[in-house]
């Protein structure tokens, strides 16, 4: 973890399904547990379950890992918790039960649940079954009984917004749904609140580049489903130029420029309105003039407080392009274009249309509104695994500054994650977006493949 960054992450894992406490004979369970839906199962269900003797105690319990073998025998039992005086009498009475044996797909399969004991009072003792099948495919949660937790092997660098790095102590949070899988990587990354947009595209970015060891059942590799909150802050120095900002977006990094792996820098002067808007805004110095008309596009969207602007109205910023700081799926969305792996551009097959999310303002170029004009700029770009709009590139634009503009609206584009087939897909696509200097410009409702 890069040192001016601070990352803490609070994780909030899934609840264990209740057991299902039913008073049941001392020779066969009557009560049944509910199926898993969709597993085409039912989970397993004791045939043969004599109660261990009781205590002479007005009180007692305990909760056993059992594990089933394919033809319904016991294989092993696991205190979890309860009463220890009662631990091995328990352990030794489940090892004599058997259970119907587990089938999916018409194959008996190895199974685990968790056996619960009740002592009522000295006289009555109460068992449960709890349903824990162990199918292909199911999605675990990490405190089930019988699960090895996965471990984190591969986490990066988390990449900022600049409007956090712009900002000491500046702290922002986004909470995620997502899955391990078999393999360690993750997938169906889901949002359910944050801080900010900028949270939200550093965090899915981050977690989709994350790399586990993973969960297992014994020796078997599961899928696993994780809650998480990240919380991260910005441990630089704040940017002066930038105080009192509300609203900064990042500079888009130009398309031509991170093909060739060039890196460079641009400085721009602009100037406040009392609003907070920006009203100008000039290149003073740039390596390249596209690293020039990307941040001129971006600070033209900024937004500042009215106090802030009556205090400083002229300011200027330094942008340094540099390719480390970049999303991971822009470097390899970009890595693969070297390589002519072009992502598809078909939709057809697609589980459901994209859909858009959230997108920044679109601001008309402050050069241009003297005069007036209407324009057009037709990007090209391609939607993510987590619904990210990544390498957004002019395809034509009626003003080289009308291209930097939409560019500049593209790259913060999130879309709903695409799928096909369920599982997650990226596609490239085509949009024209429109510029009229009395009103604000929105982009075409529909993307054109």
């Amino acid at each position: 973890m890069k040192k001016s960054i601070r990352l803490f992450l609070a994780v909030v894992l899934a609840g264990l399904v209740g057991l299902a406490g039913t008073r049941v004979s001392a020779v066969e369970p009557k009560a049944k547990a509910p199926d898993i839906p969709g597993s085409g199962v039912e989970p397993p269900k004791a045939i043969e379950a004599p109660l261990p003797p009781a205590l002479n105690k007005k009180s007692a319990g305990v909760v056993l890992g059992v594990w089933i073998k394919e033809d319904g025998a016991v294989d092993a039992a696991d205190f979890i918790n309860g009463s220890e005086d009662w631990r091995e009498t328990t352990i030794a009475t489940v090892k004599r039960w058997r259970f119907e044996p587990v089938l999916w797909q018409g194959k008996a399969i190895p199974a685990r649940t968790e056996v619960q004991f009740v002592q009522e009072d000295p006289k009555h003792i109460r068992s449960a079954v709890s349903p824990l099948p162990n199918l292909p495919g199911e999605i675990h949660t990490e405190d089930e009984f019988g699960v090895t937790k996965p471990v984190l092997e591969v986490d990066p660098d988390l990449i900022l917004p600049l409007m956090v790095r712009s900002r000491r102590l500046l702290s922002i949070d986004a909470g995620l749904n997502y899955i391990i899988l078999e393999d360690g990587s993750t997938d169906k990354i889901e949002l359910f609140g944050a801080s900010s947009e900028g949270a939200v595209r550093s965090a899915l970015d981050l977690i989709a580049e994350r790399k586990y060891k993973p969960a297992k059942v014994r020796e078997t590799p599961i899928v696993m489903q994780y809650k998480q909150v990240l919380s991260f802050q910005s441990m630089e120095k704040p940017i002066e130029s930038l105080s009192g900002a509300l609203d900064i977006v990042d500079p888009a990094y130009p398309y031509e420029r991170m093909l060739a792996g060039e890196e460079g820098y641009a400085v721009v002067r602009f100037t406040l309105t009392g609003k907070g808007t920006v009203e100008k805004a000039e290149v003073v110095e740039a390596s390249h003039p596209d690293f020039g008309g990307a941040l001129v596009a971006a600070v033209e969207s900024w937004f500042f407080t009215p106090e802030a602007a009556s205090e400083q109205i002229t300011r200027e910023y330094r942008h340094d392009f540099v390719l480390s700081n970049t999303p991971y799926a822009t470097r390899r969305l970009i890595k693969g274009v070297r390589e002519g792996k072009v992502t598809s551009n078909a939709a057809g097959g697609l589980d459901a249309r994209p859909k858009l999310l959230a997108q920044p303002a679109l601001a008309y170029p402050t050069s241009l509104y003297s005069q007036q004009v209407s324009g057009l700029a037709e990007i090209e770009f391609v939607v993510d695994r987590v619904g990210l709009a990544q390498l957004p590139r002019v395809i034509k634009a009626t003003q080289p500054e009308f291209g930097w503009a939409a560019v500049t609206l593209v790259n913060g584009m999130r879309f709903m994650p695409l799928t096909k087939g369920g599982k997650p897909t990226e596609l490239r696509v085509r949009i024209p977006v429109n510029f009229v200097p009395s009103k604000s410009a929105e982009p075409a409702a529909a993307a054109k493949s």
